[in-house]
């Protein structure tokens, strides 16, 4: 049997902004385990500055944003950090910041951004260490007037490590983030430049990402810091020239890690040259060695560095840095339907489809949902058979009656769900035995973890969801928290007796929520019965997975104990 804790593990290769809202999305699923791999070579505004008053440091601002999309927001607390992370000085705080960051600091706490007593404490005293540095690199008003607290919060904290990596993991670890943030390279103090599609030579970052041409850049190289100050900023270098004394840098451990144990890499859109390309070629033997599947999404829109850029060009620029020529590399490729980068031909693989917001923007749930869709497409429809059991309540089956018509009506879809008798096979049986109601559109995720880890079955447990218990405590979930707090308890009871009887540990055995590999074909009698049968075959892998669980009132509790006590002794029988 498998236990695991973190059900699909998924990378995403991404800048500052481009995959913000897939992000988002990805960060509040439970099933999910988030890394998100990211380069430091801007150097533009406030980055830069701080780069230079902190030699050999990378760039923050887009760790700096990455942490705010996955920060919690639950709390005020937490809502007020990611505030504070990405508060600008105005002009009146950069006077104060000039004499006095000890004061800036906490009259920014104090009067705009309360926090709790342990952050409090730790972000004062990485802003002191921060400003500090800054301040002895410059006291230009005109520099320093707009600059990020949040970078210079890092800057503070790299400025005692002097590791830019025991950074990254002393800010996420302090605040008990839902993914991981992960910088691509180590011992790494590079600085980035290009040529565009005439030759011109782009000597910084800032450059690269505010450069005007109409053509796509052509090259791109990282250059140690020591080597670019040793360029004359006027030359006009050739690409030879500039190759030569380029670097790749290596690849921390954290990112091998990261790649070796993904199910799902992503490739996200954003800028190419600055945020993107980089860490494809760090990062490459890594990628080329990964099982996972992969998934590209292009971008919606131009950025400056890929002004007119054509799909195929966009295509090839990723593949060339990877050492791959086959557009087929990626399992799917995933294209919005008013992109302005779109194939002119048939491509393997290619996904179009709505997935921005009415910003033009990726929509985060849109993109995930199509994602998962396109890895399924080769296999046509995946039936799914709902089997209620007999005592369940007449109003719970129309809940789901009413959710199955909608999914099925969905053309684009490929799993489908349907009741005893309206298939005669099925990929998939889902036994519902619970007084409540689970989101059929979590199966698909379901499903999808059941592929990747080759498991037979999954059991669902509302128990192992963070998000539930404070949805429940919120009262989300119609029931009081008195019944919630019981019904916790008795899960753990529950857990005690079913390890005794099995001797495995499943969190909440008896919840109801069953999802099975038709092939097996056990019959469902009963829930005990179910689970004598799944627990006696041989080589056969389940996990008890966290999932979204809504109760109703009209079910009493004394005939839900009556069936937690009827269900145990049936294990034993």
């Amino acid at each position: 049997m498998k236990l695991i804790k973190f059900i699909m593990n998924v990378v995403v290769f991404t800048g500052g902004n481009g995959n913000a809202n897939l992000i988002k999305h990805l960060k509040g699923l439970s099933y999910v385990n988030l890394s998100l791999l990211i380069n430091g070579y801007d150097d533009g505004l406030s980055t830069g500055v701080i780069r230079s008053a902190n030699q050999g440091m990378l760039g923050p601002s887009d760790y700096r944003k990455n942490f705010t999309y996955i920060l919690d927001d639950f709390t005020d607390y937490n809502r007020n950090l990611k505030k504070l992370f990405e508060h600008r000085l105005s002009e009146e705080e950069t006077r104060v910041l000039l004499h006095d960051p000890d004061e800036l600091i906490k009259n920014l706490i104090q009067e705009h951004y309360a926090l709790d007593r342990r952050s409090e404490n730790f972000i004062t005293r990485y802003f002191e260490f921060g400003s500090q540095k800054l301040l002895n690199f410059t006291h230009n008003f005109s520099i320093l007037n707009g600059f990020s607290v949040g970078n210079i919060i890092i800057g503070g904290i790299y400025a005692e490590t002097n590791d830019f990596n025991l950074a990254l993991y002393l800010l996420t670890t302090q605040f008990e983030l839902t993914a991981k943030i992960i910088n691509i390279s180590t011992a790494d103090d590079s600085k980035l430049v290009a040529f565009d599609g005439d030759g011109n030579f782009l000597a910084n970052e800032a450059d690269i990402v505010n450069y005007e041409g109409n053509k796509p850049l052509s090259e791109f190289y990282l250059l140690p810091l020591d080597e670019l100050n040793a360029l004359d900023k006027q030359g006009n270098y050739n690409k030879e020239e500039i190759e030569r004394i380029s670097k790749i840098p290596s690849v921390s451990k954290e990112a091998l890690k990261a790649l070796k144990e993904a199910d799902l890499i992503i490739f996200g859109s954003g800028t190419q040259f600055s945020s993107l390309l980089p860490s494809y070629r760090i990062c490459k033997n890594a990628i080329l060695k990964s099982k996972a599947q992969k998934v590209l999404i292009v971008n919606n829109n131009y950025d400056n560095d890929i002004r007119n850029i054509q799909f195929d060009e966009f295509t090839r620029k990723i593949l060339q840095e990877i050492d791959q020529t086959k557009i087929d590399f990626f399992d799917s490729i995933i294209v919005d339907t008013d992109s302005v980068i779109k194939p002119l031909k048939e491509i393997p693989n290619l996904t179009t489809a709505d997935v921005a917001d009415p910003t033009g923007k990726h929509d985060g749930q849109k993109l995930w949902t199509w994602i998962n869709r396109s890895l399924d497409i080769k296999s046509g429809e995946v039936p799914v058979l709902i089997s209620f059991a007999k005592n369940t309540e007449e109003f719970i089956k129309d809940y789901y009656h009413n959710e199955m018509e909608s999914l099925n009506s969905d053309p684009t879809r490929v799993i489908k769900f349907y009741q005893t008798g309206e298939k005669e096979a099925s990929s998939y049986t889902l036994h519902l035995d619970a007084s409540g109601k689970v989101s059929l559109y979590e199966i698909d995720a379901w499903i999808r973890i059941m592929q990747l880890n080759q498991l037979d079955a999954v059991i669902g447990s509302r128990f192992e969801s963070r998000r539930q218990l404070i949805n429940s405590f919120k009262h989300s979930i119609v029931e009081s928290n008195l019944i919630y707090l019981f019904a916790l308890i008795t899960s753990y009871w529950v857990s005690l007796i079913y390890f005794i009887r099995f001797w495995r540990i499943m969190p909440d055995p008896l919840s109801g929520i069953y999802l099975i590999k038709s092939k097996h074909d056990i019959p469902y009698k009963n829930l005990s019965y179910f689970l004598k049968k799944i627990n006696r075959k041989k080589n056969f892998e389940f996990v008890s997975l966290p999932i979204s669980y809504r109760t109703f009132k009209k079910v009493k509790i004394l005939t839900k104990i009556k069936n937690v006590i009827v269900n145990l002794l049936g294990l034993y029988v």
